[in-house]
């Protein structure tokens, strides 16, 4: 590859990124916005739904996180870029490092 075939390689991948970003920054204001516009009723639901699951698959399963999102919460592959945009991933890695050091002990 040329050094300007580098160069708009490069800046098509920036491109990307800031639209990417552009992106989650839209999405999370329209989650937001949902979220607030729920009843604390609706909203102690979600949140029971979510923990439950999250607990069955981190604590009781101590499956992946693909397992956790496929399996335990039944999203498509398409929630696999989502979960790590929102630090799904990040608190799973969290979670299953906590565990495997409490075992150690």
């Amino acid at each position: 590859m040329t050094d300007e075939n580098n160069k708009k390689l490069f800046e098509g991948l920036d491109e990307l990124r800031k639209m990417h970003e552009e992106g989650l920054k839209q999405y999370e204001a329209d989650n937001d916005a949902w979220w607030h516009s729920l009843t604390e009723q609706e909203r102690e639901d979600a949140f029971y739904a979510v923990i439950k699951r999250m607990y069955k698959a981190e604590v009781e399963d101590r499956g992946t996180y693909r397992w956790a999102l496929y399996d335990v919460f039944g999203f498509g592959m398409g929630m696999y870029g989502r979960g790590m945009d929102c630090g799904y991933m990040t608190l799973h890695n969290l979670v299953f490092d906590g565990l495997e050091k409490k075992e150690a002990l």
